[in-house]
Formats: C-alpha cells, structure tokens, sequence
C-alpha cells in the first residue's frame, strides 16, 4: 500500500510536455530567404522579436516548413507567396507559430493572415 502511495505521488508530479502554439500579431515581414536543404528551404524575418510572446522561438526568423516537414509543401509554399505578397505591398501579417515544430532551432509557422491596410 505504501509504495502504492509513493508511485500516485511521483506520478502527481510528472506533467506532460505540450508544445506552445501562439500569435505574432501585427507583424511587418523586413526579408524573405529561400534555400534548399536548411531552414526547411523557407523563411521570413519579421520587425518583432517573437520570444515575446512567450514562445521558445529565438529570434525574429520563422520557417514555413517548405520542405514539407512539417507542413505540406503545396501549404507551405503558399504560406510563403502570403508573407512576400505581404513584403511585396507593405502590408502586416499575423502568424501562428508553433516552437515545438523547428527547423534548425527556428519556430515553424502553422497559419498566416496577412491584414488589411
């Protein structure tokens, strides 16, 4: 009964790892990069720091997975016309990340808005 008791506590402590899925919001895309065989091929660099937000995500570049990863290429590489569309007509975007999904330690994006004027 004792150990019983022990093994209920111990396992009172263990939590389950979750990954952290947020928001940048209001976000201006300041460079775009393509190249094969890193960063899942994609990514864009935005004016805010995403660590910000809460996310473990270390700087201001976010992949889109274009190497299909983690998302679809077909999805990616449309998230990807949406920032450089978003780049091309200075407008803003939001995205949502997800930091338990990387590409050489850059946080991969899972949705993209790009917003009205």
């Amino acid at each position: 009964m004792k150990k019983l008791i022990i093994t209920l506590l111990m396992l009172g402590f263990v939590q389950p790892a979750y990954s952290d899925i947020g928001w940048v919001e209001n976000a201006t895309v300041l460079r775009t990069l393509v190249q094969d065989n890193t960063y899942g091929n994609c990514m864009v660099y935005l004016d805010k720091l995403i660590a910000d937000t809460g996310l473990d995500c270390p700087s201001k570049w976010i992949a889109f997975s274009c190497d299909g990863t983690f998302n679809a290429r077909d999805v990616a590489s449309k998230m990807l016309d949406s920032a450089m569309m978003a780049f091309a007509l200075e407008r803003k975007i939001s995205v949502r990340l997800d930091d338990n999904k990387k590409h050489n330690g850059f946080c991969t994006v899972v949705r993209i808005d790009v917003l009205p004027k």
